[in-house]
């Protein structure tokens, strides 16, 4: 399968699932469970797909271990991502759940560390962005909303200034000449709040995130940057259907470790990750959450981590400008 998207810039990527891999366990490892920080607050779609891939995999894998997931947030996602990179040894027990956040974090905030500070393990959940407003928002539409936005300031809320979202909405007022200003929070269950709330005027997240409440009459979906419908909540249009060509971006996320894991370690975590990702087990919990599993390899992985990392530099002095 394959699942494509225009990230910042509009250049396509894509990935596929890919085929059985053969194991070569380490000798000596693992002789405990793998700890996976999770740099989010509890309840966001990072959290969520965290919490799948520890309960598919149980103990069938790495030899009987368990993979625990333990959440490590604040100063968006500052907090977890620094103490992989410069607190836990590199021994390969701590992996990380990775976002386009430790790359945005490295490129723009005031960090200890960078993000070639890690090595890609998969790619596991690419996660399509929708627009989505309050549900007794007077813009019924997405061209209701872009118009307004055009000579009116319109309030967006963000998981966090400079993060995937935050990007993907100021490309759009980039590119339309929108009036977007800029509520950020410090997790994707505040920004569901804000939403929820009526306190701001549209929200930039992913369908997983907001699926459940669109689904509850809670808030209402403008449109999804994804080449088909989500089947999860098929009455929300694409862009692309509403005219807005060349709009399929997300979230992709994955798994990391520090680079200074022992190659023979850091080859283990792959395949036993991979095996995981693209198991019944994982497909079908990832499915009924509706969200979307798809297996990318470390290279793939980071060939998306390298071209993030590009199109941000071509924005950061629009994303200086606070």
């Amino acid at each position: 399968m394959i699942f494509a998207f225009v990230l910042l810039l509009g250049a396509v990527f894509s990935f596929t699932v890919g085929p059985e891999i053969a194991s070569a366990k380490p000798a000596d490892f693992p002789k405990k469970n793998i700890k996976i920080i999770v740099p989010f607050a509890a309840g966001g779609g990072t959290d969520t797909m965290a919490r799948i891939l520890a309960s598919a995999a149980g103990k069938d894998y790495f030899d009987g271990r368990s993979l625990i997931v333990e959440n490590m947030s604040g100063g968006g996602a500052v907090i977890g991502q620094t103490y992989v990179a410069k607190t836990a040894k590199p021994d390969g027990y701590t992996v990380m759940l990775y976002t386009s956040s430790c790359i945005n974090n490295s490129l723009l905030k005031n960090v200890s560390y960078s993000y070639r500070d890690f090595k890609p393990i998969v790619g596991c959940n690419p996660d399509a962005e929708i627009v989505a407003v309050p549900w007794d928002s007077p813009y019924k539409s997405l061209d209701e909303l872009l118009e307004a936005a055009k000579t009116d300031v319109v309030k967006v809320a963000t998981p966090g200034h400079s993060s995937g979202h935050h990007l993907r909405a100021m490309n759009m007022a980039r590119l339309m000449g929108l009036r977007f200003e800029y509520i950020h929070n410090d997790s994707a269950a505040m920004q569901l709040a804000q939403l929820m709330g009526g306190h701001c005027d549209a929200s930039f997240m992913t369908v997983s995130e907001v699926s459940g409440i669109l689904l509850d009459g809670k808030a209402r979906g403008l449109g999804v940057m994804a080449s088909k419908r989500d089947a999860s909540i098929p009455e929300v249009s694409t862009f692309k259907e509403q005219g807005y060509e060349g709009w399929i971006d997300g979230a992709n996320r994955g798994l990391a470790c520090h680079k200074d894991v022992p190659e023979e370690i850091y080859k283990y975590l792959v395949e036993e990750f991979s095996k995981i990702v693209v198991s019944q087990r994982f497909v079908d919990a990832m499915t009924k959450a509706n969200m979307v599993p798809g297996l990318q390899t470390p290279e793939e992985y980071q060939e998306y981590i390298d071209f993030t990392a590009k199109a941000i530099e071509s924005l950061k002095p629009m994303l200086q400008n606070k």
